[in-house]
């Protein structure tokens, strides 16, 4: 049995000033006391200066990019187009893959994290995440350039996700974004097992020319696609816009993440929430910088109380794969959004997206959730320094 107290507990759900949690051998939280802020030397309580919080979830990764880092320079990056531009001509696997994506795993664990939405274009992370003590949710991601490689693009997909299964890992097939998903391909995915609720992770409105792309198949965007060997006249989009092309497809009962969403705006939230319960916005902010440059309007979504989560992109798109850092980035341009709502970002809503919150996302009797210790905070203005750092108590 542990007993483990510091100056604050953001249980994910509320603040508790120097309350108690209760651990068995197994890292279950067996009872959470509220001391009302009094607390005294109690035998075999461990106390620690700083804030406990529960172990993060990473909303949205992609693993298998993880040797990628620092090849495409965020200095010389001009947006999303010159992104993808980049991306597919130096995305080439290399023979020691296996030994990157352990890495970054490693990494992941270190820095708190306990659960992890991370899209798979290949089967090259299914055995480290087999073998990892981080729970991954695999989005399973199809795109393809034109009609004639739709049959043979799902077939990849399911054929990967039979992979996944075998392996007793948990998964879905998920579209890559609006304007890179033909009809039938986007068809093909929305109604496979459709017979139970899913978990469903599509890109969305991460640059202006997305939304110039679905209107008119104009635009930079639409030039790099063309380019790298894309039939835009196979691809018809039902929407005005590449939230609501997503939406045609996409069915209601499922758990839908928009990843990104740096240019969505105010209309683009009421159009999401209006569709369906189970929206849950997912922000990436080091990436967002990392590519276009600009960070979304965080403040218009928690002043509208949506599901918002927080995730890390790849290695392709940023320095390091760490929750922390992105609240610290998300503070430092938004100090107005409250530290308690970012934490419910970074747990307990993540949680709910990927559907683990019955054992992560908060500190709460019966869970497993980890736990993080997050030092040198500002306890005056109750929210992260530049200098705040995390610490593992229990994994």
């Amino acid at each position: 049995m542990k007993r483990i107290s510091a100056e604050y507990i953001f249980t994910g759900k509320k603040i508790l000033k120097r309350g108690i949690i209760e651990l068995n051998s197994n890292g279950e939280i067996t009872k959470v006391t509220d001391t009302g802020g009094k607390i005294s030397e109690q035998q075999s309580l461990e106390f620690y200066n700083g804030v406990i919080v529960p172990g993060f979830v990473n909303a949205h990764c992609h693993l298998e990019l993880s040797h990628m880092k620092g090849m495409i320079k965020n200095t010389t990056v001009k947006g999303l187009p010159g992104f993808i531009d980049e991306i597919i001509s130096k995305r080439n696997f290399p023979d020691n893959l296996q030994d990157y994506i352990e890495k970054a795993d490693k990494e992941m664990q270190m820095k708190g994290i306990v659960a992890v939405g991370d899209i798979s274009n290949t089967d090259d992370s299914f055995t480290i995440k087999k073998n990892s003590s981080i729970y991954y949710q695999t989005f399973i991601e199809a795109f393809t350039v034109s009609n004639e490689k739709v049959i043979e693009t799902f077939e990849q997909a399911a054929n990967n996700y039979y992979k996944l299964k075998k392996l007793n890992l948990s998964g879905t097939i998920v579209p890559h974004a609006a304007y890179t998903v033909p009809h039938n391909l986007y068809e093909m995915i929305s109604k496979y097992k459709n017979e139970t609720s899913k978990i469903i992770s599509v890109h969305n409105q991460e640059t202006p020319g997305e939304d110039e792309l679905i209107k008119n198949k104009t635009g930079t965007l639409a030039e790099v696609l063309i380019k790298k060997g894309f039939q835009l006249k196979d691809f018809s989009y039902p929407g005005n816009s590449a939230l609501e092309t997503n939406l045609y497809y996409l069915n209601k009962k499922d758990n839908i993440l928009l990843i990104h969403n740096t240019f969505s705006k105010e209309k683009d939230i009421e159009t999401a929430e209006n569709f369906s319960d189970n929206i849950y916005w997912v922000f990436c902010p080091l990436s967002n910088l990392y590519i276009e440059k600009t960070l979304p309007n965080l403040p218009v979504f928690f002043k509208k109380n949506v599901k918002t989560c927080i995730g890390t992109d790849s290695y392709a798109s940023n320095t390091e794969l760490s929750i922390l850092s992105e609240m610290k980035v998300i503070i430092e341009n938004y100090p107005e959004i409250p530290f308690e709502q970012l934490i419910k970002s970074a747990t307990i809503n993540g949680a709910k997206a990927l559907k683990i919150q019955n054992k992560y996302g908060s500190i709460e009797t019966g869970k497993t959730p980890g736990l993080n210790l997050i030092t040198k905070f500002d306890f005056e203005k109750m929210t992260l320094k530049p200098e705040s750092s995390v610490k593992v108590l229990v994994s």
